[in-house]
């Protein structure tokens, strides 16, 4: 299948501007005339491409040798091959990286900008330059920085404050009230009020589906880099760190403290109120019912400590 014009490059790209826009350590292993016009898989690439190999050893040499990019990023180990002339090899610590921002260099796509004329915008709503807001959008009374993205169909209540450059993907939904409830004498439930907001900070990535509650009394915070996967929800007076990742399908609930660089995978559930310390990490499908230390690996119902036996 060919690709969108977009994403091609008619002049092509040399082995000098890959190399400059890796941003890395990169020696060139192969001829420095070739040039490159559109990104591909190392399986599925064709002759003109440029490709990452993010193998080692002998698979890498198989996958390498079988590949027909004429460019290949790939770690310095790749410099034992048999380089045949029909190719040219980058060689870096992290190729993946490296041909991510090569992507993001030379074959991303446009950045759209502008409001859709079906976009409902609060006239109180403070709107940054270059933001985009996609159809079918409602935009309360709130606060979105400079070259912010924000999708279709997303729903952003009043009380919300979206950083610069940060990605809303559609269908998310951001300041809803949360989940507050008390019994009375006789059993029936009664609601929290939540007058709080949502504060969100600069390049944060909110996936589709992501829904983050706004606090009852103070914000629900979600700090500046951190990235949140597809169909996380994000209860209320949370506040997440900044440069964290939080994977898809995870709960978060209620006044839970993350701080920086944590990482949560697929499904795991956080129990109210806990803390995860900085570069923590919790496993797939982890249920988190206790206080997670700082650089502290845990998994499993309920979760524990990763131990490691020598």
């Amino acid at each position: 299948m060919d690709l969108p014009t977009e994403y091609c490059s008619e002049r092509g790209i040399s082995i000098l501007d890959l190399c400059e826009a890796v941003d890395m350590d990169c020696r060139v292993l192969g001829r420095h005339d070739r040039v490159a016009h559109r990104p591909g898989s190392l399986d599925n690439a064709c002759e003109g491409m440029v490709a990452f190999c993010g193998w080692s050893g002998e698979d890498a040499r198989e996958r390498i040798g079988r590949s027909a990019a004429s460019v290949i990023i790939c770690t310095p180990e790749a410099a034992a091959l048999d380089c045949s002339s029909d190719k040219t090899l980058l060689l870096v610590e992290r190729p993946r990286l490296a041909f991510m921002r090569v992507m993001g260099r030379f074959f991303a796509a446009p950045r759209p900008m502008g409001i859709h004329p079906s976009a409902v915008v609060h006239g109180g709503a403070k709107i940054g330059e270059n933001v985009y807001i996609g159809p079918g959008t409602y935009v309360g009374r709130a606060e979105i920085g400079d070259g912010t993205v924000i999708d279709g169909h997303v729903h952003i209540y009043d009380g919300v404050r979206v950083g610069r450059n940060c990605t809303v993907q559609a269908n998310a939904v951001i300041g809803a009230r949360g989940f507050g409830l008390e019994r009375n004498q006789d059993g029936e439930f009664e609601e929290f009020p939540h007058i709080g907001g949502v504060r969100i900070g600069d390049d944060v990535l909110v996936s589709s589906g992501v829904v983050i509650a706004r606090g009852t009394l103070g914000d629900t915070v979600i700090g500046s880099g951190t990235k949140i996967d597809a169909l996380t929800e994000i209860s209320h007076n949370a506040a997440i760190g900044p440069d964290c990742g939080v994977c898809a399908s995870v709960v978060i609930a209620g006044s839970v403290r993350v701080a920086a660089r944590a990482w949560i995978s697929c499904g795991a559930h956080l129990r109210n109120g806990i803390t995860v310390g900085s570069d923590a990490c919790i496993g797939m499908g982890a249920v988190v019912t206790r206080n997670v230390p700082e650089g502290v690996t845990v998994y499993g119902v309920p979760a524990r400590e990763v131990v490691s036996v020598r």
